[in-house]
């Protein structure tokens, strides 16, 4: 918010000095250069004075302080110029400078601070001006010959209105009520301003910590999925269980590849790998759950459910597999090792929503679903394959009626395993390393 807020009075600074600029055009258009010369002194100081508040609060921060400090010589500059008869002869009464459309500048002096976007300094400027304004009305009561409503001439009994009037208008009189009028409307002008003001730094607020939200969820969803939670709102990240398709993928060898690249071409290779990984997820609509080192878990039917859940899970598999052979490839012709991976799908009611606190919320999919998932992805060493397919995402792809397109014929039937945690044996289905490259969609 303070950002907003330095942008504010960076904002606030422009339009100051482009209005001084019309101030300064009208003097010089209105009067003779040598009447004009100490309004346009008083222009060049408020120009001034702007640009050092601004520079201080860069340089040092806190711009609303150095804004609220220099408010009251600001303000006591520009009501000590409306009570000076500066483009009058030495003659014209100081009283009459009441009587002069130049007050308005008070208001616009005020209305000038919403731009700040600080509630605070608004506040605080409609305060100064407010108080200055009412020791410069009490110094105008004050000055010899001065003539006001509590004047004995005024007050006399019998008093014709002719004569109440010529008193009225009198040069030399100051009017209580005009002063009163203008503090009751300088407080209310100052009241919606800051009220204005603190609204739009909530909605500020809220729109910042949306799109943080957003940010965080885009890490792991795909955009459609984004703009489906961010309608949903906190309902749709509930804990719940419904089934999902779980995938696992990762790095074949990855230990050892590590220890011949050295650490930043790891870093590289990871990045590189995590990348692609999110790249193929988003696009078969999936939600990116975690990395885990050189492993991912992705997930899909979450947060909400799909028709074709399983399926886009097994074509995200071909997918990867496929683009991890390309991949491959293109590391040999450069000269750098091959890069194979292991796949596990499969499919179950899991648990998921959000987690943690204020300061951590993660959102999560556990259950055995998520379990098995990770074995069969292990699985694929000992077998020495490049993809796991539990029988349970065969049946639900089958169910969800759209074959087609998802590399069946590639799978051969891997008959019952054992999975550490179960004590059911599962039925997978396998494809060997380079299935993916020969598949036909």
């Amino acid at each position: 918010m303070t950002d907003a807020e330095q942008k504010g009075l960076g904002f606030h600074l422009r339009v100051r000095l482009a209005l001084l600029a019309v101030v300064a055009v009208s003097l010089v258009a209105y009067y003779a250069p040598a009447r004009s010369i100490p309004g346009l002194l008083v222009v060049a100081t408020f120009a001034a004075s702007g640009v050092v508040q601004y520079l201080l609060g860069r340089r040092y921060g806190r711009p609303v302080f150095w804004a609220g400090v220099f408010t009251i010589f600001e303000g006591a500059l520009l009501i000590g110029v409306i009570l000076t008869p500066i483009t009058f002869p030495a003659s014209w009464p100081p009283q009459m400078q009441l009587r002069l459309p130049t007050v308005f500048y008070l208001f616009v002096y005020v209305a000038g601070t919403a731009l700040s976007y600080s509630p605070r300094l608004v506040v605080w400027t409609g305060a100064v001006t407010i108080g200055l304004w009412g020791l410069g009305h009490q110094i105008m009561l004050r000055l010899p010959g001065t003539v006001s409503i509590h004047s004995p001439a005024i007050d006399k009994p019998g008093l014709s209105p002719i004569a109440s009037l010529e008193l009225y208008l009198d040069p030399l009189y100051v009017s209580d009520a005009a002063w009163r009028t203008q503090t009751v409307l300088l407080a209310l002008l100052t009241a919606v301003l800051a009220a204005a003001v603190a609204r739009s730094r909530g909605l500020l607020r809220r729109q910042v910590t949306d799109h943080l939200e957003r940010a965080s969820l885009s890490r792991y969803f795909s955009p459609n999925v984004v703009d489906a939670l961010a309608r949903a709102g906190a309902a749709g990240m509930a804990a719940r269980r419904q089934p999902v398709a779980v995938l696992f993928a990762d790095i074949r060898g990855f230990t050892h590849l590590s220890e011949s690249l050295g650490t930043e071409a790891t870093i590289a290779l990871l990045t590189e790998f995590h990348q692609r990984v999110t790249h193929i997820v988003f696009d078969h609509r999936g939600t990116l759950e975690k990395y885990i080192g050189d492993a991912v878990m992705a997930t899909f039917g979450t947060p909400s459910r799909g028709a074709d859940d399983a399926g886009r899970a097994l074509q995200c598999a071909w997918q990867l597999a496929d683009e991890t052979h390309r991949w491959s490839g293109e590391r040999v012709k450069r000269g750098l090792g091959p890069v194979d991976i292991g796949i596990g799908v499969h499919y179950g009611e899991a648990v998921l929503g959000s987690i943690g606190d204020a300061q951590r919320l993660d959102y999560v999919v556990v259950g055995d679903t998520v379990n098995v998932a990770s074995r069969l992805e292990r699985l694929t060493r000992d077998l020495d394959v490049e993809l796991v397919v539990s029988n349970a995402v065969i049946g639900r792809v089958r169910e969800e009626g759209r074959l087609v397109g998802l590399g069946l014929d590639r799978l051969k039937p891997g008959g019952e395993v054992h999975v550490k945690g179960r004590m059911q044996p599962i039925t997978i289905w396998t494809a060997e390393q380079g299935s993916a490259a020969r598949r036909v969609l």
